[in-house]
């Protein structure tokens, strides 16, 4: 009888133990699994985000493009009105000081129309770049022609500067602005 016992134990042993390896067996592949799926949603996930960037950075260009293209052979003058309101709406929320600004036809390329506006403004090289770069931010082709920077001078030499301030510059800017002429 103490045989039957013992044989009884040994089995529920070896039993336990060959539960136990198949559950730790099961549980790996799961695991392995798991982690499979977990790279393959990561994988479509950066595809995805990818995809938005894309997608959002195409619409600005399809945007800038349909601004682009006209049937026209000139700019009409609500369009350069609007386009130099911009221009100083740029300049006053980068507080810089306008000093002169002009815009004239120039003779483009065929099948492309251009106007160029030059622009003296002054102001610290932080709003210069603000500014510069909110220029080309908008949703025209703008091809930056020239640009100088030199340093203004003081007024008098009774004037006192503040050392702490910004230095400030002149900016003189050559920028053209470009559309495309629609053919039939």
């Amino acid at each position: 009888m103490k045989e039957k016992y013992l044989v009884f134990i040994l089995a529920m042993i070896l039993i336990s133990i060959l539960f136990f390896w198949l559950g730790a067996n099961t549980l790996k592949n799961s695991e392995k699994e798991v982690k499979s799926y977990d790279n393959k949603i990561k994988q479509t996930l950066e595809k995805l985000n990818s995809a938005m960037i894309m997608d959002q950075q195409l619409s600005q260009f399809t945007e800038i493009i349909d601004n682009s293209l006209t049937k026209d052979g000139k700019f009409s003058v609500d369009e350069l009105n609007a386009f130099q309101k911009k221009i100083e709406e740029i300049r006053d929320n980068n507080q810089m000081k306008l000093i002169k600004i002009s815009d004239s036809n120039k003779f483009a390329e065929a099948g492309m129309i251009e106007t160029t506006y030059n622009l003296e403004l002054e102001g610290t090289f932080q709003q210069m770049g603000q500014f510069i770069s909110a220029i080309e931010a908008q949703n025209n082709i703008i091809k930056i022609q020239f640009l100088d920077i030199s340093p203004t001078q003081a007024a008098s030499k009774n004037t006192t500067v503040d050392p702490n301030a910004p230095n400030k510059y002149r900016i003189t800017l050559e920028l053209s602005i470009f559309k495309v002429k629609k053919e039939a």
